[in-house]
């Protein structure tokens, strides 16, 4: 029971690991857009405790932060959006498939 609660709680303090270290460099403090979206990442992760939708909105933050400056970024920020990929991926999402109307020949 003990090994399943740690495996569980994994992403979430992989993630919390992750956004403190990019909350310490330098380029990233020095970046106002990126210190507000590290700092507004690590409070909803302390408010809902989900590390994937947290994870997936990094993603999504980060991803217009890079179409918007040019796909310039800190390391950092980068190191940041691949462990918030590796969280966000290794959910599964049930989809249908609809098939496409045959057209009458």
């Amino acid at each position: 029971m003990a090994k399943a609660k740690a495996r569980a709680s994994q992403p979430r303090e992989r993630l919390a690991a992750q956004l403190a270290l990019a909350s310490m460099t330098i380029d990233v403090r020095s970046n106002v857009v990126l210190a507000r979206l590290v700092a507004r990442a690590q409070q909803r992760l302390n408010q809902s405790g989900d590390p994937v939708a947290v994870a997936h909105q990094i993603g999504v933050d980060l991803g217009y932060y890079l179409l918007c400056h040019d796909y310039d970024m800190p390391r950092a920020a980068y190191d940041l959006l691949a462990v918030a990929y590796q969280i966000s991926a290794t959910k599964t999402s049930k989809a249908t498939i609809i098939a496409m109307p045959r057209r009458p020949q």
